[in-house]
């Protein structure tokens, strides 16, 4: 009985989508993106939210109510901690600004009030990023001037006096958005699924692990799409 239900299901999802006119879109996206990072360990610090850009191209395959909305975007995320840094016998209040630039490939799926895709829409799906860089910088609180450097990508750090974090994320993320004619505004939040702490190799050949940590983020984003029928 199951089966002959999600069989007639299956059915009616086909014919109504095949009847529907397929649409192809594509255009520019700029947004912001408003991050932070989840560090599951006891010795969590206290984070706080930074903001950078969204910017790339993304499209949509309309058919019917239903669309595929697969982009290519540069993506700035990262965070901002709160710690401190022991020197002898004193705690030294510190503050950490990280800044990881990725380039990201989100691949949603999206129902839409109007058949031909305009109005009201709700999406889903999952994203894939490249880390392509970023840079760090850190302030003693009481003292003069700040560390700064590069953050870079790896499976493994053998240097000590870098920053590294891992060369892929990945995760789901899901929002609301409105389209009406080209322009389409979105409003989303990312929930990255893989931990981006990065082994140390230490003297003796063994690794020391840092507390791990997982990207957040909302997005806020629009869209002008151009196309026509596929």
């Amino acid at each position: 009985m199951k089966h002959l239900f999600l069989f007639f299901a299956g059915s009616l999802l086909w014919a109504g989508t095949a009847q529907a006119q397929t649409t192809f879109s594509i255009g520019p996206r700029v947004g912001l993106n408003v991050s932070s990072a989840r560090f599951p360990t006891i010795d969590q610090p206290a984070t706080s939210n930074r903001s950078g850009v969204e910017a790339g191209l993304t499209s949509t395959v309309q058919f019917g109510h239903f669309a595929l909305q697969p982009s290519l975007l540069f993506s700035q995320k990262g965070y901002r901690t709160s710690s401190y840094y022991l020197n002898i016998d004193m705690l030294i209040p510190t503050e950490e600004d990280i800044r990881l630039n990725y380039l990201t490939l989100p691949l949603n799926l999206a129902y839409t009030l109007g058949r031909n895709g305009q109005g009201l829409q709700v999406f889903g799906g999952p994203y894939a990023s490249l880390l392509v860089g970023g840079n760090y910088a850190q302030r003693l609180r009481g003292f003069d001037g700040e560390t700064t450097g590069k953050i870079k990508p790896a499976s493994l750090a053998t240097e000590t006096d870098n920053r590294y974090s891992r060369r892929f994320d990945g995760g789901l993320q899901a929002g609301v958005g409105y389209r009406l004619k080209g322009f389409q505004l979105q409003a989303s939040y990312s929930l990255g699924l893989r931990n981006l702490a990065v082994p140390y190799q230490v003297f003796n050949g063994g690794t020391y692990t840092p507390s791990s940590y997982y990207n957040r983020a909302f997005q806020v984003s629009l869209s002008y799409l151009v196309g026509g029928k596929s």
